[in-house]
């Protein structure tokens, strides 16, 4: 099991998460299958959250229990994230209580990654949030990009490599084009997305 984070444990601190859950959440994250989606993950996206802004503490729990459930060979790992979190929700932010709805918005919508793209608080920070789930792909840092990778085929080693190959280059491919669409990237993060995906690519 991977040792918590400095990032980690202040977003524990930050919504009161108990000890149990604060297990749970680690634990699940150090499950055998995981690869990429572990605590590394969850760290570089806390990192990207912003501290003080509105639905702050929103944005923490999603990305917290977003893939607390997470098996590469079923389709509603998100629902069934979901539900993890509702069960345990009463437990978290003692005294100032999360806007579940927009919790539960937000873990839905690392589903599908569609921006929203809007002016309104709450679709800004769901954008935040997902932006945050993404950015993986635009890391600067070329050995980080290569964690990733491999431990994306690590994950989905029961596929075949024809088969991922040609999977992976559509859903990649989709992601890359969507997010230069999206207007959500700088130049900079636009340049470091195409030299990455082209990298993985080939």
């Amino acid at each position: 099991m991977n040792a918590p984070s400095p990032s980690l444990g202040e977003a524990f601190d930050r919504l009161g998460v108990p000890d149990q859950v604060r297990g749970m959440i680690v634990e699940r994250h150090g499950e055998p299958h995981r690869h990429y989606h572990t605590l590394r993950h969850i760290d570089l996206m806390l990192r990207q959250i912003p501290k003080d802004t509105a639905f702050s503490r929103e944005m923490i729990a999603a990305t917290l229990f977003h893939d607390i459930v997470y098996d590469p060979t079923r389709s509603d790992n998100e629902d069934l994230s979901l539900e993890i979190f509702l069960s345990v929700a009463d437990l978290l932010a003692p005294g100032t209580p999360l806007d579940r709805a927009l919790v539960s918005d937000m873990i839905l919508a690392t589903k599908s990654h569609h921006f929203r793209g809007q002016d309104m608080p709450r679709d800004v920070a769901i954008d935040i949030l997902l932006k945050a789930d993404l950015s993986i792909l635009w890391q600067p840092d070329a050995q980080i990009y290569a964690w990733y990778a491999q431990g994306v085929r690590q994950e989905y080693a029961f596929v075949p490599e024809a088969q991922f190959r040609v999977a992976r280059t559509r859903i990649l491919t989709a992601l890359r084009d969507d997010l230069v669409a999206s207007g959500q990237l700088t130049p900079d993060q636009t340049e470091a997305l195409r030299r990455n995906t082209e990298w993985e690519l080939g």
